[in-house]
């Protein structure tokens, strides 16, 4: 019997059929003049894959992001020559710093021209550009090569630990005719949730269970690789109190939970009378301009799938290697085989309450702070948002001096619904675009974004993208007249410059920048307000429409000072 030839297509043909072979259900790309054949590509398979554009690479990058992160799941995004890549690098920076999977793509000079520094060249390989924080890269060598190429590269961006991989795709390659070999493309059955070895779970748990005064540190990487139930278990059957990191971008523990106890910074005095630390996937990333919090004489242990996580800031007496949900919930079934005697886990329940209803108490007295002002505070501020948002709305928090309010105030007890940025990551314009991708990957949920105006500025046109896809996410700019967390920091250490914001550019009064204004230019219901009473109209009317909306808010560039007082005073709690 006679055997069918198998069709012939071109490269972007066949990438496009791979991708739908692979289950990817949006792709990120902005056309230039090299990728039309990719564009009619994707247009043929727009039944299939939607396709998702911004107005430059950075926005596209950032949308892409937070769609991965999320999805918990690598998402494609292809970009233009070195010009492309370049304004996409953000992206990369903050996958890397965050672990987000992403298969980051490339469209560069045709090999014919290769080493001609021709059109929108690179001196060598566009992917030397990214090298530093991807986990793999790759020039594509020719059509035929893509089903492979690009099935491994999502497999090695959705492998723990999660990261970005970048291939180069030959503007030629888009052209190139080869055998339609994406039929044989499947997703592979990626089994990855590896457990520590018995041995190990048993030490970790002996060293709990005789501990006098254990505390466990939730990282972000619980929520990212699904360990915060088992996190959980542990903490209960041990009655040992919970903290996060410092700057969260992924919430590791509920903040509803009676046994948490806020910020590991803020609780230094709770760590130098522990004997053991648990930290759980956590990052301590330093600015170098503070000081370190000191874990003293404990015993400290190190979970992670990442190796290199073990031992990067801290050198710990026990590093595990294990997936955080498996590896913790292996160690809460070693504990139930002799569990704590009943008294001593009660003592430090106890314990451990107190210092949640101290923080309780602490962030109540932050909320009242000017709170019946008609100018608005930031505790009335956050309070507006949490009473009009609806049940599940997922907070993009990237309001710079009021992330720290937003992360203590708004209660969270499903961590799936809040998103941050890390330390690690520090990139001012990250949450705007990248709480557009988590909208698109999260349609069944509303999104508010609340964002400081200065780190607004640094991606603001990327609310376009939101306005032409329908995205109803609700932006909250918080507009306090610029960089008012430098101008703050000025303040508090008593430097000249405190008087200089306006000559640095710290300020945007010479001109005012009108933002809701800006909003309404590219088609987004847009409102300014400055009381209470108009904060709460707005948000009402955003969430009740399916719409995008803009609300800018006038608040106090006085707030920064006033509220770190009280904010950076620990809450307190009676030993065990």
């Amino acid at each position: 019997m006679e055997t069918q030839p198998m069709e012939t297509v071109n490269g972007a043909e066949l990438l496009v059929r791979t991708l739908v072979r692979l289950g990817v259900k949006d792709a990120f790309n902005i056309v230039g003049l090299g990728l039309f054949p990719l564009a009619e590509a994707f247009y043929g398979h727009r039944d299939e894959v939607r396709y998702v554009s911004a107005l430059n690479e950075t926005n596209l990058g950032l949308i892409a992001n937070g769609y991965a992160r999320a999805n918990r799941s690598a998402a494609f995004v292809n970009v233009y020559h070195a010009s492309g890549t370049a304004l996409g690098m953000m992206a990369l920076t903050t996958a890397w710093a965050e672990s987000v999977p992403m298969v980051f793509t490339t469209t560069s000079s045709s090999r014919a021209l290769a080493g001609r520094d021709q059109y929108a060249a690179v001196p060598r390989s566009v992917t030397e550009m990214s090298e530093q924080y991807v986990k793999w890269s790759c020039e594509i060598p020719s059509a035929e090569r893509i089903p492979e190429l690009v099935a491994r590269a999502f497999q090695i961006a959705n492998t723990p630990p999660y990261g970005p991989v970048h291939l180069s795709f030959p503007m030629d390659v888009w052209l190139e005719t080869t055998p339609d070999t994406a039929s044989g493309v499947k997703p592979t059955e990626l089994l990855a949730d590896f457990t520590a070895s018995p041995d190990t779970v048993a030490r970790v748990a002996g060293l709990l269970r005789e501990a006098a005064n254990p505390v466990l540190v939730a990282g972000s990487e619980l929520a990212r690789y699904g360990g915060v139930e088992a996190a959980r278990e542990v903490a209960e059957a041990l009655g040992a109190v919970v903290l996060t990191e410092d700057k969260v971008a992924d919430l590791g523990f509920p903040t509803v939970h009676p046994q948490f106890g806020g910020k590991l910074s803020v609780n230094r005095a709770l760590i130098e009378q522990a004997d053991v630390v648990l930290l759980l996937g956590v990052e301590l990333t330093e600015s170098g301009l503070t000081t370190p919090v000191s874990f003293g004489d404990a015993t400290t242990v190190v979970l992670s799938p990442d190796p290199l996580l073990l031992t990067r800031q801290l050198r710990p007496d026990v590093a595990v290697l294990g997936m955080p949900g498996t590896t913790l919930a292996a160690v809460h079934a070693e504990l139930l085989k002799n569990p704590l005697p009943e008294s001593v886990r009660l003592r430090r329940l106890d314990a451990a309450r107190a210092l949640h209803n101290a923080r309780d108490a602490r962030n109540a007295e932050i909320r009242r702070i000017r709170f019946d002002d008609e100018t608005l505070a930031i505790g009335r501020i956050v309070t507006e948002i949490e009473t009009a948002m609806p049940p599940g709305t997922i907070i993009v928090n990237h309001c710079a001096s009021g992330e720290p309010f937003v992360e203590d105030l708004l209660p969270i007890a499903d961590t799936d619904t809040f998103f941050g940025i890390s330390s690690k990551a520090s990139a001012q314009g990250w949450g705007g675009p990248a709480a557009i991708g988590i909208q698109l990957a999260r349609p069944d949920q509303r999104v508010v974004a609340i964002l400081g105006d200065g780190g607004f500025m640094f991606s603001s046109t990327a609310i376009y993208a939101a306005a032409q896809l329908n995205a109803p996410v609700v932006f909250v700019i918080l507009n306090n007249g610029g960089w008012r967390d430098i101008g703050a920091l000025a303040r508090a250490k008593d430097s000249p410059l405190a008087a200089a914001e306006s000559e640095f550019g710290w300020t945007f009064d010479r001109p005012a920048i009108d933002h809701s204004a800006f909003a309404a230019s590219l088609g987004l219901p847009s409102r300014k307000v400055q009381t209470p009473a108009e904060l709460r109209e707005a948000l009402d009317a955003a969430f009740a429409s399916t719409q995008t909306a803009f609300i800018e808010v006038i608040n106090s560039p006085e707030d920064a000072d006033e509220f770190s007082r009280v904010f950076t005073q620990a809450p307190t709690r009676s030993a065990n």
